[in-house]
């Protein structure tokens, strides 16, 4: 058996003892007593009741004993199911897909990433469920805000499509405004882009990026990361390699020629947004050396065969063919990352 939150073995439960502590505060959490008939008939009846943001279909869960059960108000947990919709490919491996992305976001990547697992329903179907960190210990909920709505942007000022207006750049100078401890918040924030450009996240918009204040302290910090999902196994997008542009109004050599995003683009915007090339060149080295363990990480998974494959096909198809190629090798932006790139992967040879 594997652990429906970290994807270690375990010899009997759902979860291990860390992520039952981490997770459900120790307690050995039980699979749902309900089914997703149940689900819908619940979110049906709660609409327009929580407070929970987005369009895919979820609801709010406490937890009452050893059970995650359904409210209102208050929930510590958001539970998303395999969708109902035919409009998407392989819906099946929905909820795999996300909590993959978010274990190896927290667990390669070392991103501060929300707490997540799969649990099933009383008919062994998996879903999705993850812990909310917008909460104290004591219940008091946490000041939060996305991005959309510290840089103004709504539905009348930008748009229907108002969450993916704006630029990655833009977070990065509003983190800089609002984050004291701005260097590693800007750090952090770089790994989570090159994650969802690796994985082909094409949902990755301004409302998927906030700012909140941890219990504890009066300055604002990045949130912990979340909704992270290999969205092109599931929907076919033509166009965009992320959810936003990396710049506000930057074009580089590359760019101009090709069309999508490869080491020059991540060094100028690592130059624009104040990260050192020092530091830049330790963190490319890191993510070179991660492919063996996502490709582990992923084999462990409870996505199927297939899914598998094109999940770590479309990570290293990325990683190797344009986050590692220059034009003109020798010459500009990137030439300078190629050798620790190179030594890198000599080490995993």
């Amino acid at each position: 058996m594997k652990c429906h939150g970290c994807l270690k073995a375990v010899r009997s439960d759902l979860f291990c003892s860390k992520c039952k502590k981490e997770l459900f505060g120790g307690i050995n959490v039980k699979p749902l007593d309900f089914d997703k008939e149940a689900f819908y008939k619940t979110q049906s009846e709660m609409a327009g009741q929580m407070s929970i943001s987005g369009v895919q279909d979820k609801i709010s869960l406490r937890l009452e004993g050893d059970k995650l059960v359904p409210t209102e108000q208050d929930g510590r947990y958001i539970l998303k199911p395999v969708p109902a919709t035919d409009r998407i490919e392989h819906k099946e491996s929905i909820a795999a897909n996300e909590h993959l992305s978010m274990q190896i976001s927290r667990q390669i990547f070392g991103v501060n990433t929300a707490l997540s697992a799969l649990i099933p329903f009383n008919d062994g179907e998996l879903a999705y469920v993850t812990r909310r960190f917008d909460y104290a210990g004591d219940g008091t909920k946490l000041d939060q805000e996305d991005f959309a709505s510290v840089l103004s942007l709504t539905e009348d000022s930008a748009g229907k499509n108002y969450k993916y207006e704006g630029s990655y750049e833009q977070i990065a100078i509003a983190l800089k405004r609002f984050v004291p401890a701005s260097l590693p918040a800007l750090e952090d924030f770089y790994l989570r882009i090159i994650l969802n450009y690796l994985i082909a996240n094409g949902d990755a918009h301004m409302k998927n990026f906030s700012l909140y204040r941890p219990e504890g302290r009066e300055d604002y910090a990045l949130a912990p990361s979340y909704d992270l999902l290999f969205t092109r196994y599931h929907v076919k997008e033509t166009f965009g390699d992320m959810g936003l542009d990396l710049f506000r109004d930057t074009e580089t050599r590359s760019y101009g020629a090709i069309g999508y995003y490869t080491l020059e683009d991540f060094e100028v915007f690592a130059e624009l947004i104040g990260i050192p090339q020092k530091r830049l060149a330790k963190m490319f080295a890191k993510i070179v050396s991660h492919t063996p363990r996502v490709a582990e990480l992923t084999e462990r998974s409870f996505l199927d065969q297939r899914a598998k494959s094109d999940y770590i096909g479309n990570y290293t198809e990325r990683l190797e063919k344009r986050l590692q190629y220059v034009i003109g090798g020798e010459y500009g932006y990137g030439s300078k990352l190629l050798p620790i790139i190179e030594e890198a992967k000599e080490r995993l040879r």
